[in-house]
């Protein structure tokens, strides 16, 4: 079916809004608004607020009900806007905190294959055996291959990036540049791929420093806390997006400082809850690991204060959306 919906003025769009039954409380600002997020996104945060169809409920096969075009009573665009920039400020605030997780993860990285040599990363006889294992998704080619062709573009985007420490080692040393210092240029998924190739003893020394007492659990935590950090930096939604990679159900007995985490594991026979507030622990439990004295749990804490009153008062609340638990602001993760 070819698309034909034409395009629409800002003034309209206010109209069309209003014509299914959103409130508009000030047209004028709802223009200027409008102009800043674009009616596109927008939709995305104000489609919690529109009427669940009565024929197309979830169902065992439909995770999800169907929404009407029509919105329940009492919601306006302020609270869609409001939305908005609550989940900016949270954005913010993740990617603050799994950016200083990516740099942990760079010097324990650098660090720990360093001891191997310098050039340990290229080198699969430094490597775990599963380096030469044949990627699960690309027929032919082992997971090292997939995962040095990945870090050779890294590596070509640096140098045409002017990054100086890569020139000097590409100038002065062949073009190779050695693991404590390449990490610097790897994405948070090379240096989690590279994670998973090293031998597991040297995952298992990583992991013990981020108080964890078993590298797949590390590693589990990761994927979603590199996919979680990609939909903050690129501007995504985030407040009510499930992450895609999913952990293992939380294992108290794989942490180094459980209590942190204990009130994760009342639910731990129920499916693992995968939106916001799972990840934003396991990022708080990695972050007091690295630094002891860390606040940004505290900053965590400030930017969830901020969540609209007028949205909680239509039924979103952090509880129901985004999976946080009764009381949590009381936990001593967050203390």
């Amino acid at each position: 079916m070819k698309y034909a919906k034409p395009h629409i003025p800002y003034d309209q769009q206010v109209a069309l809004l209003r014509s299914r039954g959103l409130a508009v409380e000030d047209p004028e600002r709802a223009i200027q608004d409008l102009k800043r997020i674009g009616y596109y996104r927008l939709s995305g945060y104000l489609y919690p607020f529109r009427r669940i169809d009565p024929e197309r409920q979830a169902t065992g096969k439909r995770t999800r009900p169907q929404r009407l075009d029509s919105f329940v009573d009492g919601a306006s665009l302020e609270d869609g806007v409001r939305l908005h920039d609550f989940d900016h400020r949270l954005a913010q605030v993740l990617l603050d905190g799994i950016q200083q997780i990516e740099i942990g993860l760079r010097v324990k990285i650098g660090y720990v294959l360093g001891k191997h040599g310098p050039f340990a990363h290229l080198d699969t006889a430094e490597l775990g055996p599963q380096a030469l294992q044949e990627h699960r998704r690309i027929a032919g080619r082992s997971r090292y291959d997939v995962w040095r062709r990945e870090y050779d573009d890294q590596q070509a985007k640096a140098e045409r990036g002017k990054h100086e420490f890569v020139l000097h080692f590409v100038e002065r040393y062949n073009g190779e540049v050695p693991i404590w210092a390449a990490t610097e240029f790897m994405t948070m998924g090379c240096l989690v791929s590279l994670l998973g190739l090293m031998e597991r003893k040297d995952q298992r020394t990583i992991a013990r420093e981020l108080s964890l007492k078993n590298q797949d659990v590390l590693r589990g935590w990761l994927r979603p806390l590199n996919v979680l950090r990609n939909h903050c930096a690129h501007g995504n939604r985030v407040w009510n997006r499930p992450v895609v990679f999913q952990s293992d159900r939380l294992n108290l007995n794989m942490l180094s400082s459980p209590d942190f985490l204990a009130h994760l594991e009342a639910s731990s026979k129920a499916p693992v809850d995968h939106r916001v507030y799972f990840h934003s622990a396991t990022a708080a439990y990695l972050l007091k690991a690295i630094n002891p004295n860390t606040s940004w749990p505290t900053k965590f804490v400030e930017v969830m204060t901020t969540f609209p009153h007028s949205v909680e008062a239509l039924g979103l609340s952090a509880q129901t959306m985004m999976g946080f638990p009764e009381d949590w602001r009381r936990e001593d993760l967050w203390n």
